[in-house]
């Protein structure tokens, strides 16, 4: 039986992992947006391509089960609104926003999630948690009054604001919404819980595939289509259900600020970014929260389900 530090230090480790794969989704997306892949291609293919790897590994560890009867409405909900909403929000944010801002809007989820956390469970937030959330909103408004600073996104800007709530909305949904799933379940349940939800999500996306849609025109562009599908579609959720499955729900949602770090990180490299005052002090704002989370985890043994 591990203890309560080695719980939170494993839950942290799996939540990074996630983090620091997600952190390339974002570029990623953007870069195959601005060279014209249609989105809509795009969401589809990362489920498909996500599924594909998770029934492989459940195929090959012989936890392979197909039987979507047990939890169907539960898993469905979760996969239409947490999985094919959100990417679609997602990925429509990356075509009018750089993909940093796009991560910066995504990451107001912690607030739907504490919503749902206080109507259906009567969670209140700790002062910790509050206070980090003050500070991340206080980052993410001074990037949005920042618009100046971005005289290329003038015409789409706040449309690609509402698509980034939107996308924020539906994230904290999927956090909460498996978070409530998980917790009750092994490590063998929550990958074939995973790839039940992927394997909906595409079927839901399906008629897309037969859609005269833009697709990838070089091998570089289908390289990344690919990485988004395995990483960021396959293995990144399930990195990030190890960690809600041992770390309270409403720190994990705030853990999800540090995908900024790296998608910033990844936009300057490869796509150019330039910074400006508003994003930097912003976003410091941000990881400033992502921190004070990060060390008022506190996790008591008979709340956590062994992994």
């Amino acid at each position: 039986m591990e203890n309560s530090q080695q719980l939170k230090n494993k839950g942290l480790l799996f939540a990074f992992i996630a983090l620091f794969s997600w952190g390339i989704h974002g570029p990623a997306g953007r870069y195959l947006a601005i060279n014209g892949v249609n989105m809509f291609f795009v969401t589809e293919v990362r489920f498909v391509i996500g599924a594909f790897v998770l029934f492989l590994y459940l195929l090959f560890q012989g936890k392979l089960r197909l039987n979507f009867k047990e939890n169907f409405k539960e898993i469905f909900i979760l996969s239409f609104i947490g999985v094919v909403v959100n990417s679609t929000f997602y990925h429509l944010t990356l075509k009018y926003l750089p993909a940093t801002l796009v991560m910066i809007l995504e990451n107001l989820s912690p607030i739907f999630v504490f919503l749902l956390s206080y109507l259906f469970q009567k969670i209140i937030p700790k002062k910790s948690e509050i206070f980090a959330l003050i500070i991340s909103l206080l980052g993410i408004g001074l990037i949005v009054l920042g618009k100046g600073s971005f005289p290329k996104l003038q015409e789409h800007f706040y449309l690609g604001i509402l698509l980034g709530i939107l996308t924020g909305a539906t994230f904290g949904f999927y956090i909460f919404y498996s978070a409530v799933m998980v917790k009750k379940m092994n490590k063998d349940d929550i990958i074939l819980l995973l790839f039940k939800i992927l394997a909906i999500s595409s079927i839901i996306g399906s008629p897309i595939l037969f859609q005269n849609l833009s697709h990838p025109k070089t091998n570089l562009q289908w390289f990344w289509l690919l990485e988004m599908g395995v990483f960021q579609s396959g293995l990144s959720p399930l990195f990030w259900n190890f960690s809600l499955s041992l770390l309270p729900t409403n720190s994990v949602s705030i853990l999800f600020l540090f995908t900024i770090f790296f998608t910033t990180i990844n936009e300057i490299i490869f796509l150019g970014l330039h910074l400006n005052f508003y994003l930097v002090f912003g976003g410091i704002l941000i990881l400033l929260a992502g921190i004070i989370i990060q060390k008022n985890i506190n996790i008591k043994q008979g709340e956590i389900i062994e992994c």
